[in-house]
């Protein structure tokens, strides 16, 4: 379902041509009347908020056919394989909005920002509100009609993952007996007992005070940390939601031309932060940061480090 071209096309022939929108991606937007500057693009943006108005058209659009959409799909925050965009404040709560006026369901992929990824991940310079929520959605008041969980739900210790519903849409597969009438899609390893516990424990963790005060911590620390990037030139953007951090690299900064894939810029960075001991890896030309919840101040304080000495290296040797 998704609008990524890259893992569609080998299989497209197989698949259902679902349509999409564009992300509101304010770095690259062709709507942001702003010049550049050294912050996160949202912070200094300037537009009416066309990325909204294109998805309330398309969904008008859709259902002057006849035949209105069934449900809106969105990662909220933060799309990550797309290259680490995060909406703007008041995205997700207003997309939403127009979903629900059009009857359909909300979707939620939180594989990646569940499980207080994206907790605490709004700047205060936007908003005074502190959240604990485990859940990118509810940053924004959000309740969505299907919650799509994995990765966080064990800490990466064992697989699991659960998708969670409504009680409207449970209730839709109830039936008496001799109906015959249930969700006939499970699988053997349905509650796997390893996994449930490890999934247990791990809630357990995440949901004590000492664990909270450490991602809010850490937060704070990659948010400090990450200020010293802006001296570099070939850093363009800094994308920072909660703990997931995206660093787009440049070929200016002035003009946010970006490097052609063919010249491996976020590679080519991404091994010189392996030489120093820090592993990670870009999509394209944006270098991601996804520390883990134990990692200590000072092993934030090192991995940005690492990054800025090789974004340096990378580019003063003349390599691109």
């Amino acid at each position: 379902m998704s609008g990524h071209v890259g893992r569609r096309k080998r299989f497209s022939s197989l698949l259902e041509d679902y349509p999409s929108v564009s992300p509101p991606y304010c770095y690259r937007c062709p709507f942001n009347r702003a010049q550049p500057e050294r912050a996160d693009a949202r912070e200094y943006r300037r537009c009416n908020w066309e990325c909204i108005d294109k998805v309330e058209q398309r969904f008008a659009a859709q259902r002057t056919k006849g035949n209105p959409y069934a449900a809106l799909i969105v990662e909220p925050l933060i799309q990550g394989a797309a290259g680490m965009i995060p909406q703007p404040q008041g995205w997700l709560n207003r997309v939403s909005q127009i979903a629900r006026a059009d009857g359909a369901h909300l979707i939620a992929d939180e594989v990646m920002t569940g499980f207080g990824r994206t907790s605490f991940s709004t700047p205060s310079t936007l908003s005074s509100r502190r959240s604990t929520s485990l859940f990118a959605c509810h940053e924004e008041q959000v309740q969505p009609d299907f919650l799509a969980l994995a990765k966080g739900l064990t800490g990466g210790y064992l697989p699991m993952a659960a998708t969670l519903t409504t009680q409207a849409v449970f209730d839709a597969f109830l039936g008496d007996y001799a109906e015959f009438k249930t969700f006939f899609h499970g699988h053997s390893y349905t509650g796997n007992q390893l996994g449930a516990a490890a999934a247990l424990a791990s809630l357990d963790i995440l949901f004590t005070p000492a664990s909270v005060r450490a991602r809010e911590k850490l937060q704070k620390t990659l948010r400090t940390e990450l200020q010293t990037l802006w001296t570099l030139p070939n850093v363009g953007d800094i994308r920072q939601v909660g703990l997931i951090v995206g660093v787009e690299l440049v070929k200016d900064w002035r003009t946010r031309k970006p490097f052609k894939l063919s010249e491996r810029a976020g590679i080519r960075v991404c091994e010189a932060m392996a030489r120093r001991g820090v592993l990670t890896r870009p999509i394209g030309n944006v270098v991601v940061l996804m520390p883990p919840y134990c990692t200590t101040e000072r092993q934030a304080t090192q991995i940005v480090s690492v990054l800025r000495e090789s974004v340096t290296e990378v580019f003063a040797m003349g390599k691109l």
